[in-house]
């Protein structure tokens, strides 16, 4: 891959003061990082800043989109935006793209990029939103609704970016994601009405590939796609200084530059992605009109902060307990809407201090917050005590299998504590029907977790325990092996049985308590991965990249 021209375009484009021409572009930029649900999308490098904003700027400064002030055509809508920013939601994602359309004037050349989950249903592609769960479709916006409003929009270009099916192979995936691009995702993807060009990250079969820690530096962390556009935009800006307003978006030739790259990044890491352009341009543009006025700029419309913003945030502070894995992302939650009339039953009558100090009244509360602060006390990850051993180089030594069985101790001490919490929560299950409907919830919620978090160290120490029998994978040429969560739970069926106690009880809260953190709160336990396998690490590429 070339880098020099694409640094000297990008260093060219730096400053914040640049001169931009008034050429009729603009953008809707669409980014979600971390998902409720679903796996999450690399925006920053480990501990590193968000490089979201970052990367809009500088591709719609490739595009030569206007940002300055009195005329900035760059609308990024990100959940990793400023803290009191709209998520994006079904009913926000929407909206966005509802205004943009409407603010959009005839001779105007937009771009549409989607940095997200996708994922195909009967013959029907979906994107998913923040909140979006793979298997309730009404919980994710259709491609086809997105399409129907592109159909109607007078522009004199429109073309949308969907940079979907992203994978970081450096990255433990800890919750259920959407899998390769296939052959029906790929057709509903680009089934665009006449006059919309359509850039899709890669071919069926395909992932498209992320960045941790992204080499060179001129690279940002996150998609390798989205950063080889703007490189090509870069490019093209700065091999076409005399381009004129009137000049459609040159999405051929970044097409072309952009697969290039990335086939570049594909051969260095041994992962096939196969860029895809379809569609076609109007086939009669509107021309540009300096003296009509700049298209008018928008604000994401959002919910309506209220008691119930306060409510729900004092509801997650109390059930907050550490990630299944490091890196799962927490603070989206209490960002997300709820209903006020959702969460006025389930108001507190005493203070948890209260609750504290008079034990023998509440012991079904004290119960419930006991178990959920041993979670918080014990809990490997996320906290001082990390995963002793998540990796293993061959062949396995007697220093390995010292240094595994030492990593069971604590995994031990900790089982022995969630066990204990556990009999004490089904002590007081007797008294579970004369509790307020808040304290129901927070009960049924710490008797679920104490289990799923029971059976997922349990499913750890089983794989710890074929270290010490080394009853491990085959290498195929591998280096060694990495522990990885997995859908299955392979130990034991007192085991199995105990995640599906935890499941139900998931599934049960989830239902008894509609559009209430609680729900979020089961259904996110319930889309984490609760085995735990080794796989073995993927052998160093011939060619020594």
């Amino acid at each position: 891959m070339r880098f020099a021209l694409s640094l000297a375009a990008a260093l060219a484009l730096a400053p914040a003061a640049l001169a931009q021409d008034a050429f009729p572009r603009r953008v809707l930029f669409v980014h979600i990082a971390d998902y409720v649900y679903l796996d999450p999308l690399t925006h920053a490098a480990p501990g590193g800043p968000d490089r979201v904003r970052d990367s809009a700027a500088r591709l719609a400064a490739g595009l030569r989109v206007p940002t300055l002030a009195g005329n900035d055509q760059l609308f990024v809508l990100s959940d990793t935006a400023a803290p009191d920013a709209p998520l994006p939601t079904k009913d926000v994602l929407t909206k966005a793209l509802g205004a943009f359309c409407d603010t959009t004037r005839e001779q105007d050349r937009v771009v549409i990029y989607f940095g997200a989950h996708a994922v195909e249903k009967g013959g029907k592609a979906f994107v998913a939103p923040i909140d979006g769960e793979l298997d309730a479709p009404a919980s994710l916006v259709p491609v086809a609704d997105v399409y129907a409003r592109l159909k109607v929009l007078k522009a004199a270009q429109v073309v949308v970016i969907w940079d979907v099916c992203r994978h970081n192979a450096d990255r433990v995936r800890g919750r259920r994601g959407t899998g390769p691009m296939t052959p029906e995702l790929l057709k509903a993807l680009t089934a665009v009405p006449e006059g919309v060009q359509v850039l899709v990250s890669c071919s069926p079969g395909e992932r498209a590939a992320e960045y941790s820690a992204p080499r060179p530096a001129t690279l940002f962390a996150g998609s390798a796609y989205l950063d080889a556009l703007r490189l090509a935009a870069a490019d093209d800006r700065a091999a076409n200084p005399k381009a004129r307003p009137g000049d459609a978006i040159p999405i051929e030739s970044l097409h072309a530059a952009a697969a290039k790259a990335v086939a570049g990044v594909a051969k260095a890491t041994g992962t096939p992605q196969t860029p895809v352009l379809r569609g076609t341009a109007p086939k009669r543009a509107a021309g540009f009109d300096p003296k009509e006025k700049p298209a008018r700029r928008f604000e994401f419309s959002g919910p309506v902060a209220g008691a119930s913003v306060a409510r729900a945030k004092e509801i997650f502070a109390e059930l907050a307990l550490p990630p299944l894995l490091d890196g799962d992302a927490e603070d989206p939650l209490a960002r997300l809407p709820f209903a006020e009339e959702a969460l006025r039953d389930h108001a507190s009558d005493v203070s948890i201090d209260d609750v504290l100090k008079n034990a023998e009244q509440y012991p079904l509360r004290v119960a419930t917050l006991r178990a959920l602060q041993t979670v918080r006390d014990v809990w490997p990850l996320g906290g001082k005590e990390q995963r002793g051993v998540s990796t293993l180089t061959a062949p396995v030594t007697d220093r390995a299998k010292k240094a595994t069985a030492e990593a069971q101790v604590p995994v031990a001490k900790a089982l022995a504590r969630l066990e204990l919490e556990l009999t004490n929560l089904e002590t007081v299950s007797s008294k579970r029907d004369n509790e307020t409907k808040r304290w129901r919830a927070h009960y049924d919620f710490a008797l679920a977790e104490v289990r799923l978090r029971a059976v997922v160290l349990n499913e750890y120490n089983r794989a710890l325990g074929h270290v010490r029998t080394e009853t491990l994978p085959d290498l195929d040429g591998g280096t060694g092996w990495r522990l990885v969560p997995s859908v299955k739970v392979e130990g034991r069926k007192d085991i199995r049985d105990l995640f599906a106690a935890a499941d139900a009880g998931f599934a049960r809260l989830a239902a008894d308590h509609k559009g209430t953190p609680w729900e979020v709160l089961a259904k996110r336990s319930r889309a984490g991965l609760p085995g735990t396998r080794w796989e073995a690490i993927a052998p160093p590429r011939s060619d020594g990249k």
